[in-house]
Parts: C-alpha cells; structure tokens; sequence
C-alpha cells in the first residue's frame, strides 16, 4: 500500500474513530436512560394496580363485615345450623337464599357466596346468581390459614339479557361469619383493573394482569399480545402481593413500546452519518494534501532508487529545499549515488585489471606448457646432428611433428581467446529454439552411444536471436554434459534431456539436464569464470562463453548441481514476440 493511501486512511480514522466512539456511548446512555425509564413507568403501574386491588379488597372486608352482623343472617342460618335444623328445611333454605339476594345489593360487593366450612366448602346459597354450585374448597382452605387474603380467581355471573351465566375475573375476599359459615364476597376485576392499569399509562405502554397460576385477567389490549410493534417492546413483570402478609395476589406484565427510543436512535445514526460524511470529506482533503506534500518527494526519491537499481548512476532527484528530514535524506541519496558510481568505477578497473592479470596468467601458463616439448625437440635435433646420428632423419620427423603439434596447440589456444575477447554481436532473426535444440541433440547423439540423448518440450518456439550462437551455446553445454557422463567412475553413462519451454514473461527457457557426477559448491562459485576448468584438456572459455551469449541477448543462465546426482543449466532468453509479430505482418 502507497504512503499516500496510508496517510489518508489513517487521516480517515482519526476523523471517524472519536466520531464512532461518541455514538456509540450516546446509544449505550439512551438504552440505559430507556431502561430506567421503564422500570420506573413499570413500578408507578405496578403501585397504581396494587393500591388499587387493596383498595377493593378493602372495601370487600368492610361490606362482607357488615353482612356478617345482619340480624337475618344470623337468625335465618347461623343459629339454624348450630341446631342441625337447618338443611332439609325447604323454607329455611329458600329464605337464605333470598337473604344472599339481598344482601348483595351492597354497591362494594358483585358476587357473594355463604359456604359451610364443616361439610367441605358446601355452598348455602349465592347472591350473585341461582342455581348449583360445587363445593368451594379453596374458599374453606384460606378461610382456615389466611383469612380476609383476597384471591384472583373467576366466577360465573348471571347474564340477564342473555339468561346465561358468564365466566368473569373477580378480586374476593373470604370472612368468617361465625366458626362454621363463611362468606365469600368478590369484586368484577374487568372494568376496574383496566381503569386502574390505564390511570398511570403515558399512552404507547401495553399492560396486563395475570392470577398465581399465570392465567390472564385483564389487560389494556385486546388479544394474547399487544398489537405487533415494527420495533418491538421491552417487557417487564412485578409481583402484586397481600399487604399483610406478602401473599401473592397477582402478576402484572408491562410492555413498552422501543418506537420513541428507536426513533431517536435513527436521528441519531443520520446525524452520525452525516457528520462521518462531512468529517471524512474534511479528512479527505487535508489528507490528501498533507500526503502529496509528504509522499510526493518521497516518490520521487523512490523512483531514483528504482534507477539507481536498474544500473543508472546520475538518477533524476527532486529539488528540495529546506532543511527537513526528507530534504536531508534527498541529499544524503544525491551523494550516495555519486559515491556509488565513484565506487563502481573503481571495481571495474580493479575487475578489468584482476581480470587480465587472471587471463595472462591462463594463457602464459597454456602457451608455457606446449613450449617445453617444442624446446626439447629443438635441442634433440641439435645433439644428433651435430654428432652425424645415422637416424637423424628418423629424429627429425618425429622431432618436427612433435612441434608442429605443440605450435597447433598454441594457434588453438590464441584463436579460442580472440573469439572470446572479440565475439561479434548477436545477428538477430526469427528462429526456431525448439529445432536448433533438436539439430544439437541429433548431431551429438551418435558420438556417445552409452548416452541416452532426448530433445523435449514444446514442438516450436520462436524466439528473435542470433541461431549460430544459440547453437554454439547449446553445444558447449551438450558437450560438457557428455564428457562429465563419460567421466564417470561406473562407466554407466547416463541420460541428457534438453528441453525447451515457453515462460511468462515472454521468454524461452532452455533446460539441459544431465545425470552426471555433479559438482560441488566450490566448482559452481566459479564455473562461468574465464580458463577455469576441471578437465586435463580444457580451456575454461565454453562455459564462459555460454554466459556471455546469455548476457548479449538480454537473458540469463543459471545451474544447479548435486554431487552424484546430475547437473541442470537453466538458460532464458527473451523472445521478443512484438519482433515476431511485426515480421510475419
């Protein structure tokens, strides 16, 4: 990544990162604020119900009281009972019930049931409606541990208009009217709890009361839930329980509306958006100047660094001024490169002088070796022919040959260094890599049969290069690879593979592959190294050679090698498929 992406991203974060951070502290406050706002909106309904149940079961104790002490109740039931006369009294039974008729004319009180406690919770008679009634245990267990504890449960209630009784939810109360009877008195809870649950509602609450067995007993809404909310509700639940002593009475659920907080939430995130928006517009542009102020020169000094790598040594440098560390650092690369170039000027003549002093070594050392028999020849022909040897004709020819081939020797030694030292340039036409190698591996094939010799790879490759020096180069490799198989201490010869092959790039590789001895790292360090060989009858110029005509065609040649295993060289050249092109056009 660019310096200059880096500085406008990192301008780009600075700018939203406080932005993000703020929001989102603001969204964590206002889900916390709206849940604290809820529960106080929960607890206010909640005290609101509850003062209300107890306000009604209040009122139930004090009407059902009252009843408790009427004259007729006593006299028409309690004393009846007492005696054991009064069940089986047809008379007596139809004037409690007409007396539980009327004293269910009490405005506090909606239903009210006399119940026997001793024969099971058997029901006297209701004021509420006629007709059967199966015996009241639940009335018979408070009655016994929780007295005057108001309850939640239904009851059915005489519907005039329809003549049916319907199941309604009622807050009772049961009070003792004498050891024996109890009267159990309840309140209609329908109209009553939705009024009080409603007394405390903001408007967008949903609330509803459920008995201790959790079922439903009335509510601000119509249904099982509240009318569905695109942003759904928070609910809480409280407990409502008997001021005295902590029973549970009721359970009321509050269901709040997220639309106020979500709209908020949305105001919030547009806002953030676009602040974001305008804060990274600013970012934007102050980074991008700033960068172009700070990357520009750093380009620009990368961009003399890539010269310098490329070989040039008067790279192109931008004009500072100022004494800032950019600044400084162009300077300071300035006078690099110039002491760079010095510096390479200087291992060059020391190369070029370490060179030929390495050359003359070679060659007075070849040309030394061939002059020792040509001296002895000499002085041989002198000795005989001084001394009238009847075999100096005999001496002289063999005399004469031996420097004959030794002066043959030298001529070859001179003319392989004049073509080295003067190779002409490289003749460039379109050529077929793949059928010069072809032509190398065929004429080779037959000079070694313990050879196995194959040519490999793609069918046709053309590449623009001179063909007589790839062929050159091919054959010193060929035969290099032949002399270091035939070399070998077994005597199992072995197998050359030259493949040639199309790489990306646009350039050819050839790869010749031999099953050789190998060489060790030592020999590899200087094996393109001029009259460096290591055979008896080298001259150290083929391989040199090779990487020369790499070298004038713009490619590479490199070798890998594994003592015992075999030698590999790696030749790429370019094959200049533009070239190509033109010329078939």
């Amino acid at each position: 990544m660019r310096l200059q992406t880096r500085l406008v991203l990192m301008f780009l974060l600075l700018a939203w990162f406080p932005l993000g951070a703020a929001v989102w502290l603001l969204t964590d406050r206002m889900e916390t604020t709206f849940a604290e706002s809820l529960e106080q909106r929960r607890a206010s309904l909640a005290a609101v119900v509850a003062g209300r149940f107890h306000q009604v079961s209040r009122d139930l104790s004090q009407a059902l009281s009252r009843m408790a002490a009427d004259s007729l109740l006593e006299t028409e039931l309690l004393q009846p009972l007492a005696r054991e006369q009064f069940y089986g009294d047809q008379e007596r039974e139809r004037a409690i019930v007409r007396e539980a008729e009327r004293l269910i004319t009490s405005p506090a009180v909606d239903t009210l049931r006399l119940v026997d406690l001793e024969r099971g919770g058997r029901v006297v008679a209701m004021g509420h409606r006629r007709g059967e009634e199966p015996p009241d245990e639940e009335a018979v267990r408070i009655a016994r541990e929780h007295p005057q504890t108001p309850l939640l449960r239904t009851e059915r209630l005489e519907n005039r208009e329809t003549g049916t009784a319907d199941r309604v939810w009622t807050l009772q109360v049961v009070r003792l009217a004498s050891p024996r009877v109890a009267l159990v008195g309840g309140r209609l809870l329908d109209e009553e709890l939705v009024s009080a649950l409603l007394v405390g509602s903001a408007g967008d609450e949903a609330a509803v009361a459920l008995d201790v067995r959790g079922e439903r007993v009335a509510a601000t809404f119509e249904g099982a839930a509240p009318p569905g909310s695109p942003e759904g509700y928070h609910v809480a639940e409280t407990t409502l329980t008997n001021p005295g002593d902590d029973e549970p009475v009721a359970t009321l659920r509050v269901y709040v509306s997220r639309a106020g907080l979500t709209d908020l939430l949305r105001q919030l995130w547009l806002t953030a958006g676009v602040l974001a928006g305008g804060s990274a517009l600013l970012a934007l542009i102050a980074g991008v100047w700033i960068s172009r102020r700070l990357s520009r020169p750093l380009e620009r000094l990368a961009a003399a660094a890539t010269e310098v790598a490329a070989g040039s040594r008067a790279p192109t440098l931008p004009a500072v001024k100022g004494r800032d560390e950019v600044a400084q650092l162009t300077r300071a690369f300035g006078q690099m490169a110039s002491e760079l170039a010095e510096g390479e000027e200087r291992l060059r003549q020391s190369e070029r002088v370490a060179a030929w002093r390495e050359i003359a070594r070679r060659i007075a050392h070849e040309i030394k070796n061939p002059l020792f028999p040509i001296q002895m020849s000499i002085e041989t022909l002198q000795k005989v022919w001084r001394r009238k040897h009847p075999d100096f004709e005999e001496i002289f020819d063999e005399s004469t040959a031996t420097i004959l081939e030794e002066v043959d020797r030298m001529k070859r030694i001179v003319t392989e260094f004049s073509d080295f030292a003067r190779m002409p340039a490289p003749e460039r036409v379109p050529t077929d890599v793949a059928e010069v190698a072809r032509q190398v591996v065929s004429l080779h094939a037959g000079t070694a049969p313990e050879v196995e010799m194959t040519a490999s790879g793609a069918a046709s490759l053309m590449a623009v290069l001179d063909p007589d020096q790839l062929r050159q180069a091919l054959m010193n490799l060929v035969l290099n690879a032949i002399e270091a198989m035939q070399g070998r201490v077994d005597g199992a010869g072995g197998r050359l593979e030259v493949r040639v092959e199309a790489r990306p790039g646009d350039r050819a590789r050839l790869v010749v592959t031999d099953t050789g001895p190998g060489m060790d790292d030592e020999t590899l360090q200087r094996l393109f190294t001029p009259y460096f060989t290591t055979k008896a009858t080298g001259t150290g110029l083929g391989l040199a050679i090779v990487h020369r005509i790499a070298e004038e065609h713009g490619g590479t040649v490199r070798v890998d090698s594994r003592v015992g295993v075999g030698t590999r060289f790696v030749v790429e050249l370019p094959r200049r498929s533009s070239e190509l092109r033109a010329d078939a056009a």
